[in-house]
């Protein structure tokens, strides 16, 4: 089986224990089918954090259309199929929607069927119901036990109920994740990202006015969730840093919480059904 992956950076973790788990050994990653070197470069750079992760794998980096005749040629029966999208690209919903929607209609030439590394990140669930129904393969995507389609990296990391509880044990809880730390680095970009993902609906100048965001962080947050898969997680200097410093710019506490790969790995479970 071929199967495509259409993910934002964010999911690098949650994704490799999807790759390990389909026992795949080939692995491609999508080059834009462009001339443009500033494109090509900014994407290699994408492709290149992204795949630090899979340090244990080989891994090919060509267009689709390349990726495709090697495919054929090669007589490949399984492969994996990664497109990577870059984290911010939930500040901007809908320009997100068609980015999806235009990478499951290329990608479907190629693969059997296609797993989301997203939750709605600000899109409707209308719209992406949508463009899953409407594809030319089986389309899957994070979704929580009652079907509904999860809100954001957050809730895939850690599961609806757990995010709900700590948002009822402390409403002014803001979340970070081990590669949103590494990828963003300074407070107030991380809060203005951060605040469109867990709104799951603002649109793309829901954090522009800065000192009003910085007083409502402020105002309204009281301590930072410090997401961690592992204990290399938990001994990383500069995910601590980071953490340290966003929590001490605004005046917050810090909780540790656990989390895991195991509603993307879910999700792939899905696909074993097709």
């Amino acid at each position: 089986m071929h199967i495509g992956i259409i993910t934002c950076e964010i999911l690098r973790k949650e994704i490799r224990e999807v790759i390990r788990k389909t026992g795949v050994r080939e692995l491609f990653f999508v080059l834009p089918e462009t001339t443009n070197s500033v494109i090509t470069v900014f994407n290699q750079q994408i492709i290149d954090r992204f795949s630090s992760e899979f340090y244990d794998l080989r891994r090919n980096e060509k267009t689709l259309e390349k990726i495709k005749k090697e495919i054929h040629d090669r007589h490949l029966e399984d492969s994996v199929i990664i497109k990577v999208l870059e984290l911010r690209m939930h500040d901007y919903p809908d320009k997100l929607l068609a980015e999806i929607e235009d990478s499951i209609t290329t990608m479907s030439s190629v693969v059997d069927c296609i797993l989301l590394g997203y939750g709605l990140c600000g899109i409707t669930a209308g719209a992406m119901e949508r463009v899953i129904n409407d594809a030319p393969v089986p389309v899957f995507i994070p979704r929580h036990i009652d079907g509904a389609i999860l809100n954001n990296c957050i809730e895939i990391a850690l599961g609806r109920e757990k995010v709900q509880s700590l948002l009822n044990e402390e409403v002014g809880t803001f979340f970070m994740t081990p590669v949103g730390a590494a990828l963003i680095k300074e407070p107030q970009v991380i809060l203005e990202s951060s605040i469109n993902i867990m709104a799951g609906r603002m649109n793309r100048h829901a954090a522009a006015d800065t000192p009003r965001i910085i007083q409502l962080m402020k105002d309204h947050y009281y301590r930072a969730v410090k997401i961690w898969y592992s204990e290399a997680d938990k001994k990383d200097e500069e995910y601590k840093r980071t953490v340290e410093n966003f929590a001490r710019t605004f005046n917050l506490e810090i909780k540790l919480v656990k989390g895991s790969a195991k509603i993307m790995c879910e999700t792939l479970d899905a696909v074993k059904f097709t």
